[in-house]
């Protein structure tokens, strides 16, 4: 996985909202942008621009929004990161499912692609390794269930 130029959080999301819009097969407009990013559309205009700006889409006031081909690529490489993060948090460390798709929306705006890389290497090894039945999910499902952590400071550090 290549390193990708960080624009940041904001501008990510709209990178990837018009591309679940356009996917979904929506005609992506100032409105249907807005609302399904939950801002105003005088918000969405102003960050339209600076996405023009940078090639990633193609807009005229008034009128449709389209991803360019580079924008379409940097918008799968957001929700690469994000599928690799949810997959890890859901799968490997066993946070629940909603909570895994919202730290993973978080997460792949902040971490180097190195430690994505690393991760999905780590998903990797770990079922190369422990395929047999489960086993390491089984392993470790157990030991959340444990009471490791009850006689220690760490439980009471995040309570």
């Amino acid at each position: 996985m290549r390193r990708i130029t960080k624009y940041g959080k904001s501008f990510e999301d709209y990178v990837e909202a018009i591309y679940l819009l356009e996917e979904s097969g929506v005609k992506v407009s100032v409105t249907s942008l807005a609302k399904k990013l939950g801002v105003k559309p005088s918000s969405v205009v102003e960050q339209l621009k600076k996405l023009s700006e940078r090639k990633l889409i193609e807009y005229k006031r008034r009128g449709y929004i389209k991803l360019t081909e580079s924008g379409r690529e940097y918008a799968q490489k957001i929700l690469e990161k994000h599928s690799i993060l949810k997959r890890f948090l859901e799968n490997y460390l066993m946070v629940p499912r909603d909570i895994a798709d919202k730290d993973a929306c978080s997460m792949e705006h902040y971490l180097h692609d190195i430690t994505i890389e690393r991760i999905l290497r780590f998903m990797t090894f770990i079922e190369k390794i422990f395929n047999e039945d489960n086993y390491f999910a089984e392993r470790y499902r157990e030991f959340l269930n444990s009471t490791f952590f009850d006689k220690g400071d760490f439980k009471e550090t995040f309570n």
